[in-house]
């Protein structure tokens, strides 16, 4: 029978092993070049919602970096999770990536969410689903959009913020962290990004809409048991 002490001696052993194989920190930068930033920028100013991508796995560096800082947990903590994942959030000239790395545990059933208050006059309108990736719309008869989007963590799976806001303030929704958006232009949609507390999933909402309001959908986002 393999003890706890086997199991935490051969993690130890498996963890520096790892460590050694391993590049420099110094060695994993990664800069995107001039033109491919300027090939997002094009993109993005055609669209007015968040991108949702299935990236290739390019930032291997920067993977290793984080399994780097979270060896000694993994060392430590021989029954700890089947996987090592997060969300992380970095800012390039153009625009902003929220990218998902590592593999969190699967659903057993898939999972809806929707919005469960809307300002007076919006109503739903659509829905579309691209991979682990959702988005939907709201509208009023004025045409004013609501997006709401949600991306259920997976390797390599990335959502993609327009750079060009004034400012991002950091605000509560309940217990979680989030990044408000505040748009250079008033014709330009703010934007909303969260994680949940489960740190699997990642929520967005668009609208040309002020911070509360945006706020206060946020608040009723909820799963849609139908």
């Amino acid at each position: 029978m393999i003890s706890e002490e086997m199991l935490k001696k051969a993690a130890a052993e498996a963890d520096q092993a790892i460590r050694n194989s391993l590049p420099a920190p110094a060695d994993c930068k990664h800069e995107f070049s001039p033109s491919f930033q300027r090939k997002m920028r094009r993109i993005f100013r055609k669209a007015n919602h968040p991108v949702f991508y299935q990236l290739p796995k390019y930032a291997a560096c920067f993977v290793l970096v984080v399994a780097l800082a979270g060896g000694t947990w993994l060392t430590v903590d021989v029954e700890a999770r089947a996987a090592f994942f997060a969300w992380v959030r970095e800012k390039y000239e153009a625009f902003v990536e929220y990218r998902f790395i590592g593999e969190a545990p699967q659903e057993s059933e898939i999972v809806d969410y929707e919005l469960a208050w809307l300002p007076e006059g919006f109503s739903f309108q659509k829905e579309q689903s691209l991979g682990n990736s959702s988005y939907l719309t709201y509208a009023n008869d004025s045409g004013q959009r609501i997006l709401f989007s949600y991306l259920q963590g997976d390797d390599a799976t990335s959502l993609f913020m327009m750079a060009d806001y004034t400012e991002v303030q950091s605000v509560q929704i309940g217990n979680v962290k989030a990044d408000f958006y505040q748009a250079s232009q008033e014709t330009s949609p703010n934007g909303l990004v969260w994680v949940s507390e489960e740190e699997n999933m990642c929520f967005c909402i668009t609208a040309s809409l002020p911070k509360d309001t945006i706020l206060k959908l946020a608040e009723g986002v909820q799963k849609n048991n139908q």
